[in-house]
């Protein structure tokens, strides 16, 4: 098949949001799919263009007071900013696109994004359109915008209109896929859960441990999340089993790395800063237990729990919310569960995890067969 792809997120921007449609580009390549993509930059490897976008990356800085200008765009640009970067993909997919695909991949968020695979499927006669959905639309939204009532009811219109041509959605958990049934009733639905590369070879770490290991960003992939509760949790730790050592890689903003700094467990905590796809997969091989982190008001944990059960690795929960049911659920305070920790001597039996060759192999059969 043919296969056009386009993303918001994609490398060599290192977040979990550009992780997973890279891994769709490579898998359907590996499927034997001839695929193009279209996305704020391109990766070594991959047959695409790139359509550049003023913040590919987030800034780290803390948000400063809105401006007028930034009132205006939130309130004229619809469904969100992103439609602006949409626009010039959707041009460049028209005028570049070396194929007429057989399909049209969009994968959110942002959810603007959906908006060409709209006009695209209008432009080319016989492709269908599929959308990976990552995240909520309307039912938790990360915008704020999206809080109103008034907000939400428009935007649920935009969304039913939207998709309405949609063939078929994928999503990476049940409630997700619930929401997107109801904007878009004429696709076929799939639950297809975050999929992972195969563990890669442990990190070395230096000194005995017990080593704890974050992958991933905090406040900079969900505005809800804080980095306050693992560090209060590591500091009261550290007091009962003083060799703890705590390792964070991936994008921190700077109010959050100054918290590092500032905390009494410092000299046990180690920045990684950010490091390649398979870097972060080592350095969870290599941990003793992994640590994960989600809003308070989030439903489910986010992707990379996938990741870290590939590794057999203990995962502990760190916050608040009903999303820790769905992780291990252990008795015990955090601190007490991190303390716990004890060096891992265990093997991997990564049970129901799901792995990119074997996820790309049910979404290539099921577009072949759509």
């Amino acid at each position: 098949m043919k296969i056009l792809v386009l993303s918001r997120h994609f490398p060599p921007a290192v977040s979990g949001g550009a992780r997973r449609p890279y891994l769709w580009a490579k898998g359907l390549m590996e499927a034997g799919n001839e695929v193009f993509v279209i996305a704020p930059d391109m990766l070594e490897g991959v047959d695409g263009k790139a359509v550049p976008h003023p913040f590919r990356d987030p800034p780290t800085g803390v948000p400063g007071p809105k401006t007028l200008r930034d009132h205006a765009r939130d309130l004229l640009l619809w469904p969100d900013p992103d439609i602006r970067w949409t626009r010039r993909a959707l041009a460049v997919a028209k005028a570049e696109c070396p194929f007429q695909p057989d399909w049209i991949l969009t994968t959110s968020p942002p959810e603007s994004i959906h908006a060409a695979g709209k006009a695209l499927k209008a432009h080319w006669q016989g492709a269908k359109w599929a959308i990976d959905a990552r995240d909520h639309w309307l039912i938790r939204p990360f915008r704020e915008q999206r809080q109103s009532v008034t907000r939400k009811t428009i935007e649920a219109s935009l969304a039913k209109r939207m998709l309405a041509s949609a063939d078929a959605v994928f999503a990476v958990n049940d409630p997700i896929r619930d929401e997107f049934r109801d904007y878009a009733p004429n696709a076929e639905f799939h639950t297809l859960a975050h999929f992972v590369r195969r563990p890669a070879e442990p990190f070395e770490f230096e000194g005995p441990g017990p080593h704890l290991v974050h992958t991933g960003s905090f406040n900079l992939s969900d505005p809800y999340v804080s980095i306050d509760p693992l560090l209060r949790a590591f500091e009261q730790a550290l007091d009962r089993s003083p060799s703890l050592q705590l390792h964070l890689a991936g994008r921190l903003r700077d109010d959050e790395s100054q918290a590092v700094q500032n905390s009494t467990a410092c000299d046990s905590i180690q920045l990684h800063g950010i490091v390649p796809l398979d870097t972060a997969l080592s350095l969870q091989a290599g941990a003793d237990a992994l640590i994960v982190v989600a809003a308070p008001n989030s439903p489910v944990p986010p992707g990379k729990l996938q990741e870290y059960r590939a590794t057999g690795r203990p995962v502990i929960p760190v916050g608040e919310g009903e999303w820790r049911k769905l992780v291990d659920d252990l008795p015990g305070s955090d601190a007490e569960q991190l303390a716990a920790v004890k060096p891992f001597s265990g093997s991997a039996c990564p049970e129901g995890v799901v792995f990119y060759d074997d996820a790309m192999k049910q979404v290539s059969d099921t577009l072949r067969r759509l």
